[in-house]
Formats: structure tokens, C-alpha cells, sequence
């Protein structure tokens, strides 16, 4: 058996799992240039507090 058909194959699952993936965002598509607004003005009001930072265990190989 060659690999043609193999090579085939491969590239056909890899290239319809991008197809089907997408973007990766669930909901309407929106036009380029439009803004979101929030479905609440009272939420978008207020400021949400800044995460606490957490460590990964690789974070000591980056430093």
C-alpha cells in the first residue's frame, strides 16, 4: 500500500475539522466594524475586580 491515500485522508480530516470548528464562538455571526453591546447597561457600569494572578508550574521556566 502507498501513502498516497493516506496522505489523502489525513488532509481531508484536518481540512474539515477546520471547516467545522470555525472560529470557535457561539452565536451570530457580526459584521467587521460593529460593536458588541451588552445586554445589560447596569453590568457594563460597573468594573470587575482585577483577577488574582495564578502561578503555573511552568511559569519558573519563562522567568
Amino acid at each position: 500500500m502507498t501513502t498516497g491515500p493516506w496522505i489523502k485522508i489525513i488532509c481531508a480530516v484536518a481540512l474539515s475539522g477546520a471547516v467545522l470548528s470555525g472560529c470557535g464562538r457561539k452565536g451570530p455571526l457580526e459584521r467587521p466594524g460593529v460593536a458588541v453591546v451588552p445586554a445589560n447597561a447596569a453590568d457594563a457600569a460597573t468594573d470587575p475586580a482585577p483577577a488574582k494572578e495564578r502561578r503555573f508550574v511552568l511559569d519558573g521556566l519563562l522567568e
